[in-house]
This record gives C-alpha cells, sequence and structure tokens, in this order.
C-alpha cells in the first residue's frame, strides 16, 4: 500500500498504512486495500522487516483475498491465506507485517470511540465472539464467500467513486453493514454454538468500557479501583464481573496491557528505562524494573537491547553493563 499522513484517522498496522484511495467516514471508520499496489514492493518486503511496536487505537479487520501475509500482535505470530481473516479490538500492539507477492488484502478499522456502538445483532455477536478469544480472532470462509466478499467489495467502489458526494458516507455505513453481517455468519459457522444467548448487556458493556479504558490509560493507570471508580463500582464487584465475563482478573488484563506498552516505548530507543518509568507514572525505575522484570522473567534493560530474545531465552545474552 502506499502512505498517506495527511487523514485525520491514520489507520496503522505495523509497516502498513492507508492508501491514497482509501474511504474514510469521518472520525468513525477506513475501509482500505491494496489492490492497486505494485506487486515488486510485496516482494521486497517478503523477508522480515523490524518495524518500531504500534499501538493501534482502532479495532481491525484484515480479510486475505490471495496469497498470504505474516504479522505479530501481542507479542503472538499469526499467518493468513486466501479465504481467511483476522478482527482485533482497539489497543492492540503490531510489530510486523509481512506480505508475499501475490497477496491482496481488504482492511477496514473502525475508531475506539465508536467501536461496539453499533445495535445491530451481527455487531453483538462479534463483540462477545472477540471477548471470548482476548480481542483477536481469526476466521475462515468458503471459497463462495471470499468470491462474494470480494465481488461485493469491487462492486461497492466502483459505485461509490461515481455517486453523489453527499450520500458516500450513507454507502460505506451500509456497505459496512453488509459485511459485517457476512463476518457474523462465518464466526457463526465456525462455532459450536452459534445460537448461544448473548450475555447481560450491562456487563458486556461493563466489560467493553474496561477494555477500552484500559487500552487508554495503561500508560499510566494500574490500579483496579482507578478502572472500577470510571465505572462507578466498587473495585470488589467490579473484579467479580470483569473475571466472571472474561476469565482474567482485572489485575491481570491491567497488568499486561501496562507491560506491551512498556515493551513499545522500550524498542523504540527513543527512551532511557528511567525515561520510561517516569513515562508511565511509575514511583522509581527501581519498582518499575521489578514489576517489568516479574512479568517478563528479564529487566527492562534486556528488553531493550534484544527485544523478545530477553523474554523467550532463546540464547544466554551477556549481563548488562
Amino acid at each position: 500500500m502506499s502512505f498517506n499522513t495527511d487523514s485525520v484517522q491514520q489507520l496503522k498496522f505495523a509497516n502498513l498504512r492507508m492508501s491514497n484511495h482509501a474511504i474514510v467516514i469521518g472520525d468513525v471508520a477506513i475501509l482500505d486495500d491494496n489492490f492497486d499496489s505494485n506487486p515488486e514492493e510485496h516482494s521486497k518486503r517478503e523477508a522480515p522487516i523490524k518495524v518500531a511496536p504500534i499501538k493501534m487505537m482502532m479495532a481491525l479487520c484484515v480479510l486475505c483475498i490471495d496469497g498470504s501475509l505474516s504479522f505479530r500482535l501481542n507479542q503472538a505470530d499469526y499467518v493468513l491465506n486466501k479465504n481467511s481473516g483476522m478482527i482485533c479490538m482497539p489497543g492492540a500492539i503490531a510489530e510486523r507485517l509481512v506480505l508475499s507477492s501475490d497477496c491482496r488484502l481488504i482492511l477496514g478499522a473502525i475508531s475506539q470511540k465508536h467501536f461496539g456502538k453499533a445495535l445491530m445483532q451481527s455487531t453483538d455477536n462479534i463483540r462477545k465472539w472477540l471477548l471470548k478469544n482476548n480481542g483477536l480472532g481469526i476466521l475462515h470462509c468458503s471459497d463462495p464467500i471470499g468470491k462474494a466478499i470480494l465481488d461485493s467489495y469491487n462492486l461497492f467502489k466502483n459505485i461509490y467513486s461515481s455517486m453523489s458526494v453527499k450520500y458516500m458516507q450513507d454507502a460505506a455505513i451500509g456497505f459496512s453493514y453488509f459485511a459485517t453481517a457476512i463476518i457474523a455468519s462465518c464466526i457463526d459457522e465456525a462455532i459450536e454454538t452459534p445460537d448461544e444467548a448473548v450475555p447481560n448487556s450491562r456487563k458486556k458493556d461493563l466489560v467493553m468500557k474496561f477494555l477500552n479504558d484500559v487500552h487508554e490509560f495503561c500508560g499510566t493507570e494500574r490500579s483496579v479501583a482507578f478502572y472500577a471508580g470510571r465505572c462507578c463500582l466498587s473495585p470488589k464487584y467490579f473484579a467479580r464481573i470483569i473475571t466472571e465475563m472474561t476469565g482474567k482478573k482485572p489485575g491481570d488484563i491491567i497488568k499486561a496491557s501496562v507491560i506491551l506498552e512498556a515493551k513499545v516505548l522500550l524498542v523504540t530507543n527513543d527512551y532511557s528505562v528511567q525515561q520510561v518509568s517516569d513515562k508511565m507514572h511509575f514511583p522509581n525505575s527501581s519498582f518499575f524494573c521489578k514489576y517489568f522484570k516479574s512479568a517478563t522473567g528479564c529487566s527492562p534493560r534486556q528488553y531493550q537491547l534484544y527485544g523478545e530474545k530477553a523474554v523467550s531465552k532463546e540464547e544466554d545474552l551477556p549481563e548488562e553493563n
């Protein structure tokens, strides 16, 4: 894809950026593809490129139409092949994206403040599916469905480019509803109990607000009490609901996000360990180092020098200076 930094809402997915023909729906959503890009651009990037981790503040959907792509999100590696896709909630940490020379993909993204607001049954089921999959899910569709998605997307683009400007946003929103329904249908086919009752609406909204708040504030706030207060609940009741709905304690969810945020700052090499500690409002660098090491098994400085090799213990690393 080509690069365009003029949009108010820039889509960032590792080393991929918006193209010049992206469809931007105000500050709500983006729809884009790489159909017009030069295949030679992909072949040059088939070897992994080290890219500073990027925190994506938009919910993202990627559909691989042809070829394959590999990427790293939240410290885990994924591969998409033809007619497979990925959906993730806002706040994911992207580190790289590698496209095969024949890769063709469609991307859709929705801003964090609008994610989860649509009232359709399909969006409700997708949110429920994402919550069960820790905010990131991989899905597959049949060849006929994949072809239907591609045909409808191309038809939409042709119509969109030739219609009156004042109706463009309505058309884009209509297509997004159509695409969402198809995605929800693919998810239903992939799970054993598609008709499972949707969780209590109030609890579901609470979890969604908590996860969005964690993505927004984890760089400075680490206490369960802070997030419970934003939901106007006692920490004890809040923790019970979050654990019931997600299967994880809120403190563990917060800590995982804090560590990812710290890793992003450390590997950019723009900040010293002390500066990262200060930026994330730790009382001192010693406390930050203990917090980081208890979660990763390595010190912040080791991670800054060796990245995931320090965490995985793949090889003996020199002692810190």
